[in-house]
């Protein structure tokens, strides 16, 4: 596809993911356009970053912010679990134990509160994909674009998942493999997402999930409201999207969107620490998911994916 857009998303932290995702997006892509939403640093400050020639760059670090009031539905009990949710991710220290302590004796202490304005800051940086993604819908007009996680990899071109037009595009897991028990949910993927050229439907679409989003305080908030709103919607109809990957028509308060559901496993395969050098041969994108501030780790693993981009071309 000429026209498609390639859209990142990130902070400070996550500028040099984007800059090689692009250095080797252009592999396959090389006329490509990209467009980066600069999230700014930790501290909701303009990061000051520079990309490639020719990237297009939104400095959206005075917007971060503006999702913090989807915090407000978890109320003090969930804030704080969401603390020590977050806490129990540091590696083991005597600092992570000391967390531990405060949040659970000390909740309204000056240490507990610290760890709490991360944690939010955190779990709203997760929560703002789905704002992000609505001004894109809306800022860049009749053109199809396409998502990809900071460290999201493609390894061969996409063309394939924009056949029939669709307006949404997005991994499902297989239907034997899909959660939907209450803080489990998980049926569909936000790493990767493809949308269509038409404002309207994809701008319906990502309305009515930023209000799934706003009710939903089940662990896993992003995935779940995605999951759940697709799932409610297409229950019990001849376009179950979730039943099989295909394109199914979708009504979204009277506006039919085109969702297309394409395997979790081929377009969001996880490269982490936990791969046992297994074929690779059917996956499109390779997600390095959790291995971006482990340098040794991040280094073996993108290696694995400029390898495989490689492959795939001098294939004939």
């Amino acid at each position: 596809m000429d026209n498609l857009l390639f859209i990142y998303f990130g902070t400070h932290d996550y500028h040099f993911l984007i800059r090689k995702n692009i250095e080797l997006l252009r592999r396959l892509y090389p006329n490509a356009d990209v467009l980066v939403y600069d999230w700014g640093d930790e501290n909701g400050r303009p990061s000051n970053s520079t990309f490639q020639s020719g990237v297009d760059v939104v400095s959206w670090s005075d917007r971060v912010s503006d999702t913090m009031e989807l915090l407000d539905p978890l109320g003090a009990d969930g804030l704080n679990e969401l603390a020590r949710a977050f806490n129990s991710r540091e590696r083991v220290s005597l600092k992570r134990r000391f967390n531990k302590f405060f949040l659970k004796k000390f909740p309204g202490s000056r240490p507990a509160r610290a760890i709490l304005d991360r944690a939010m800051r955190y779990e709203n940086l997760l929560l703002h994909k789905c704002y992000a993604l609505g001004d894109c819908a809306r800022r860049v007009g009749e053109r199809p674009f396409f998502f990809l996680d900071a460290d999201a990899y493609l390894v061969e071109d996409l063309d394939v998942v924009y056949e029939g037009a669709p307006d949404v595009i997005m991994p499902s897991l297989e239907p034997e493999k899909q959660l939907w028990e209450p803080n489990r949910c998980h049926a569909l993927s936000d790493g990767i997402m493809g949308f269509g050229a038409d404002v309207v439907a994809r701008t319906a679409f990502l309305d009515e999930w930023y209000k799934s989003l706003a009710t939903t305080t089940e662990k896993l908030r992003v995935i779940a409201s995605l999951s759940r709103m697709v799932e409610e919607r297409v229950r019990g109809t001849e376009d179950n999207v979730l039943d099989s990957w295909g394109v199914g028509t979708v009504d979204f308060n009277g506006t039919p969107v085109k969702i297309r559901t394409i395997p979790n496993h081929i377009y969001n395969s996880v490269l982490n620490h936990e791969y046992d050098g297994g074929d690779l041969e059917s996956v499109k994108v390779l997600h390095l998911s959790g291995v971006a501030q482990n340098q040794e780790l991040f280094e073996r693993f993108i290696a694995i994916v400029e390898d495989t981009i490689e492959q795939r071309r001098a294939q004939p």
